[in-house]
């Protein structure tokens, strides 16, 4: 009897996931991008205006917003991450040299993606999930090392440096994901370290390279 109590418990939980994540699973127009935003990170990437401007178009007129996805495409296969990042679209023109367009985008939260399907316009839709926000940690004299060097980094790009008008160096969380960012790792492994509840474990990650490259 105990063991049947315990068998509907397990199924009536899973049944109640499921129907948390149906409500709360929102459509995305996605891009899909070598170079990754991150929550309350601010980014300028390239969009072709060939086949892209549907999305750019779809992403404008929705009041969610644009989904912006990690792929690698290796010689061997192109592969795409699940774990995205949604960003709003703060401004966008047609670079003077190429025939593309630059949009510069602040990153909101992270989602996972459930399905992904093509419409007819050549848009990407995914069916999302949100990610909780990494909670703001305050840095301890031996995590400072990582705002003392991001600093010399926007001192030595001051492109980088003028999309940032607000700076939370103090943060822990805001450090590692800018760090994230900037740093060419594996998607694989960032995706890893994203898919954690907090940033101890991309502090712990970035560390361990410091040592490692002295």
């Amino acid at each position: 009897m105990l063991v049947g109590t315990r068998i509907a418990l397990s199924v009536k939980l899973d049944i109640a996931n499921l129907m948390m994540e149906f409500i709360m699973a929102e459509m995305l127009p996605l891009l899909f991008q070598k170079r990754h935003v991150l929550p309350s990170g601010r980014m300028q990437i390239y969009i072709s205006t060939v086949d892209q401007v549907p999305t750019l178009k779809t992403a404008l007129t929705s009041k969610s917003g644009l989904g912006i996805c990690m792929y690698s495409d290796k010689k061997e296969a192109q592969h795409l991450f699940h774990i995205g990042t949604r960003v709003t679209i703060d401004d966008f023109d047609q670079d003077p040299n190429t025939r593309l367009l630059k949009l510069t985008v602040s990153g909101q939260n992270n989602f996972k993606i459930q399905s992904i399907e093509q419409t007819t316009d050549g848009v990407f839709w995914g069916k999302t999930t949100p990610l909780p926000r990494w909670k703001a940690i305050t840095i301890n004299n031996e995590q400072r090392l990582l705002a003392t060097r991001l600093k010399k980094m926007f001192e030595k790009f001051p492109d980088l440096d003028e999309l940032y008008k607000r700076k939370d160096f103090d943060n822990l969380s805001w450090l590692c994901q800018r760090w994230l960012e900037i740093l060419p790792l594996p998607a694989v492994d960032k995706q890893k370290l994203l898919n954690k509840p907090t940033c101890l474990n991309t502090y712990d990650y970035l560390m361990s390279m410091i040592k490692t490259s002295h």
